[in-house]
């Protein structure tokens, strides 16, 4: 998905937060940075935005931790902790989320902050109904974005949690730009992503229940699984999700410092220790906030390459990757930003699974 003028904003955004975290207190350096990354928008405008926004975020980020010298190593370490501390303590108040408290099965996955449970490991979610509330604790998870949302409180991030057992689950199935299915119950919204300008016809082809199942489906089938990581908050639900089929999955973190995202050095606090994946962990090397394969290293790509099926958590792994045809992708996110939002065909605070590069999905 290439950026285009309404990701400006965000973007300009993140250029004055980076301006202000790296240059701590010089004002002097702080118009320096801002200043510059201006000028790395303003050239991405002149260019017509050949690429997605992840990328010109991470112009932003090496720009700012260039010219601070390299002070700062992480600007969002702070954030990083106080949001895997916000998702722990919502991990110990999950029953009293209606529709959570009655789950057996989630209920003997242990908290990310004890060992991880080897009976488990390697055995499939008993239920379609137990995969589906993993699923939406998972995707709910992505409210946990600092970068997007800076004054997270404890309340709010339950409220939210709460609305994820209820709302629809929205999705796609898509094999190719033109051929799209969507949840008959999701009108789409007037914009020019190919999700959203796909036929009425297959607008109308498949339940989201139907969407529910088909991911289930392939996750269970699959032999070897790819997990892209977002946000450091959002990964401790991830655990819930994936527990079941740890024996087959590969993790994937960014490779530097990228907003709140997960890297190697957050893993152990998140609930994955080592050893938790039998396929170990890779990471995107370059630190783009998403995936490109031009600047990806060969543990990545080879770890690409092997895997039967790629599920990627947040916005920016879908921007990153939806153009991509040569693997089964499942894109799991909140959606909240409105270019994402009008290239999916969504609602903002809607639960999104597109799955990009599947088959059909026919409704019986």
């Amino acid at each position: 998905m290439r950026a285009c003028l309404d990701c400006l904003p965000c973007l300009a955004r993140n250029a004055i937060e980076l301006a202000r975290r790296s240059a701590r207190g010089d004002v002097a350096l702080e118009g320096r940075i801002a200043a510059e990354g201006m000028r790395i928008l303003g050239r991405a405008a002149e260019d017509g935005y050949p690429l997605p926004p992840p990328c010109y975020a991470r112009q932003l980020i090496d720009n700012a931790l260039a010219m601070c010298g390299g002070a700062v190593p992480d600007p969002w370490a702070e954030e990083k902790k106080r949001s895997t501390e916000l998702a722990l303590k919502l991990m110990e108040r999950m029953d009293e989320i209606p529709g959570w408290e009655n789950n057996p099965e989630a209920a003997r996955v242990p908290l990310p902050r004890t060992a991880p449970s080897r009976r488990r490991s390697g055995t499939l979610a008993a239920s379609l109904s137990d995969f589906e509330k993993r699923l939406r604790l998972a995707i709910a998870g992505n409210i946990l974005d600092f970068s997007i949302y800076a004054d997270l409180d404890i309340a709010a991030a339950m409220e939210t949690m709460k609305e994820a057992f209820t709302k629809p689950i929205c999705g796609a199935c898509v094999r190719d730009a033109t051929e799209v299915s969507l949840p008959r119950n999701r009108a789409p919204l007037r914009g020019s992503g190919t999700l959203a300008a796909s036929s009425a016809d297959a607008q109308e082809r498949v339940h989201s229940g139907d969407i529910v199942a088909e991911l289930k489906r392939r996750m269970d089938e699959a032999k070897s699984i790819l997990w892209i990581f977002d946000n450091c908050g959002e990964a401790v639900f991830d655990r819930l999700l994936m527990e079941p089929y740890r024996e087959k999955i590969t993790l994937a973190v960014r490779g530097k410092p990228a907003f709140n995202d997960l890297t190697r050095a957050e893993l152990a606090e998140s609930g994955y220790p080592e050893g938790f994946a039998a396929g170990g962990v890779v990471s995107n090397d370059d630190g783009v906030p998403g995936v490109v394969d031009a600047t990806c290293g060969d543990a990545f790509r080879a770890a690409f390459s092997r895997a039967d099926l790629i599920v990627a958590k947040g916005q920016a792994n879908f921007e990153t990757m939806s153009a991509r045809t040569e693997k089964p992708i499942a894109f799991l996110f909140l959606a909240k930003c409105p270019v994402v939002c009008r290239e999916v065909g969504a609602q903002p605070q809607t639960i999104q699974v597109v799955l990009h590069n599947f088959e059909r999905i026919i409704e019986k």
